[in-house]
């Protein structure tokens, strides 16, 4: 597995932050704009779509609203995938790569380095500590 560089992985967490999704129902007439996380931002209704019964037109938004959802997804899948590259040494070549596990990777390399600066603040600290003694 390929593990991006620095600048790659800010870019791609700051575009992350930004997409959207965008999904359509009722043939045009309900269109979803939902944010990063899946939440709502936008709903906008065509004025012919009051021509649905309510429980039409509940099903039809959540129709748009799923569509966006997914359409962010995809985008932000799409990006990752992007960034991070295909599997190598995790899978077949080609396979997309195991996100889930890049990321618990990623964890660990922090963990390791953050447990190996405390070591190395540990060991000069002993080492001024032995300045001291002269």
């Amino acid at each position: 597995m390929r593990y991006p560089d620095d600048a790659a992985l800010r870019r791609m967490e700051e575009e992350l932050g930004e997409i959207t999704g965008t999904g359509e129902a009722a043939g045009g007439l309900v269109r979803a704009v939902t944010g990063p996380s899946g939440r709502l931002l936008d709903i906008v209704f065509d004025p012919r779509v009051m021509r649905l019964d309510s429980h039409e037109l509940a099903r039809e938004v959540g129709a748009a609203v799923r569509r966006a959802q997914e359409d962010g997804e995809r985008r932000a899948r799409e990006l990752v995938d992007g960034t991070l590259g295909p599997a190598e040494s995790d899978g077949a070549p080609g396979e997309p790569l195991d996100h889930a596990r890049f990321w618990d990777g990623l964890g660990r390399m922090r963990q390791d380095f953050e447990r190996s600066m405390a070591e190395q603040e540990a060991e000069l600290a002993r080492r001024l500590g032995n300045l001291d003694r002269f």
